[in-house]
């Protein structure tokens, strides 16, 4: 999946049809706000693929994140990516609608790491005797 299809979700979750004018500049924030989504998540989806034996994803640190390039995060995390992208996209126009777009987001997130099962570990002794 690439990241363009995420941005045609977010622009679907505003009520955003592409091929108008506020379109193009949407688009022109889209990778800088997709590479944004990545960096918040990538903990996160570095947990989750670890938990369910996926391969490991990228470190991600970029800060642009062209719309044709894949998704770099697990395909669980592509819905929550859409509302993450919509809200910041929304932001300037309607605070509304983003605050709506935004707590979705975080959701999403807290629904994936709540899949994530628990991994039994020992304490670790950081007090010195």
């Amino acid at each position: 999946m690439k990241l363009r299809s995420v941005y045609e979700t977010a622009l679907k979750l505003i009520g955003e049809v592409e091929c108008t004018a506020s379109e193009a500049e949407l688009s022109d924030r889209a990778p800088y706000i997709g590479a944004a989504l990545c960096r918040e998540a990538s903990a996160l989806d570095r947990a989750y693929r670890q938990a369910f034996g996926m391969e490991k994803g990228v470190d991600f640190e970029e800060l642009y994140l062209d719309l044709e390039e894949k998704f770099p995060l697990a395909d669980r995390f592509a819905p929550a990516a859409a509302y993450y992208m919509a809200a910041m996209l929304i932001l300037d126009e309607d605070f509304d609608l983003y605050e709506t777009l935004f707590e979705r987001w975080c959701d999403a997130l807290a629904a994936i790491s709540a899949e994530i099962p628990f991994v039994k570990g020992s304490t670790a002794d950081v007090y010195p005797e």
